[in-house]
């Protein structure tokens, strides 16, 4: 039995020609299902599980070749309706007049996401060095048999997620400063790894994607004694629509 997979919603004036071949390759490509002024990505796909891994890199892929053409929705990885009609009568005609003011007020942007990586071994070295208290319990713990360190070693611990919590502000507030006044809005958001110093993502006007990524590209060489920057996109709005959560209700 066939079902339909929604990728994304696009305005239906934007002609969407995606290359990527979707999440299951051995059916036609991805193609658009149009009501009013709204068209939806999607590809039919064999009723069953989707392999999550490889699933999720084909959904990003054909959103990042959609989002190179046209102004485009993301909706939530896993949505599969039962039809084409059921795209239109479940997902589109409900959140029509919705889903147009949004795109429209997204036309021509893209989000670029900015994430910072600590070397740990370097972190390690720069709080032990700026932080007198760190440094005086790290030798004293160093100098004593372990069974009688316990709880300096948790206070140790403690005491340095500290410093790299504040580290991982300051370092925040830096990119913050540099980059959010060439996009149109920004979102700080939690950090994904122990590694992780900074993950802020930015809705940028096409328009500007080249002096924002000369900022980073003058960040990145600023601060590549204490941190590796990964600059990604042009990517889809993910972190600047809402549509995400509710679409999410058939995945």
């Amino acid at each position: 039995m066939t079902s339909v997979y929604v990728y994304g919603v696009a305005p239906a004036a934007e002609k969407v020609d995606v290359e990527a071949p979707g999440v299951e390759q051995s059916k036609q490509g991805v193609r658009r299902v149009v009501h009013g002024e709204l068209a939806a990505l999607v590809s039919d796909v064999e009723a069953g599980p989707l392999v999550a891994a490889k699933g999720l890199r084909a959904h990003w892929r054909v959103l990042e070749d959609a989002v190179a053409k046209a102004t485009v929705l993301p909706v939530r990885f896993g949505t599969v309706m039962e039809s084409d009609e059921a795209v239109v009568d479940q997902f589109l005609a409900p959140r029509h007049d919705r889903l147009v003011a949004l795109l429209a007020e997204l036309s021509g942007k893209v989000q670029l996401s900015v994430k910072a990586f600590y070397d740990e071994e370097r972190l390690m070295r720069g709080v032990v060095d700026d932080s007198p208290a760190v440094a005086q319990l790290r030798e004293r713990v160093r100098q004593r048999p372990k069974a009688a360190t316990y709880y300096e070693r948790i206070r140790l611990g403690e005491l340095v997620a500290g410093e790299v919590e504040q580290a991982r502000e300051r370092d925040s507030a830096l990119v913050m400063e540099r980059l959010e006044p060439l996009a149109v809005a920004a979102r700080r958001e939690p950090p994904g790894t122990p590694d992780a110093a900074v993950n802020a993502a930015f809705l940028v006007e096409r328009a500007r994607v080249d002096k924002f990524s000369d900022a980073v590209a003058r960040l990145s060489d600023e601060v590549k004694d204490r941190m590796r920057l990964r600059y990604i996109g042009p990517l889809p709005p993910y972190s600047f629509t809402e549509e995400q959560e509710a679409v999410g209700a058939w995945a």
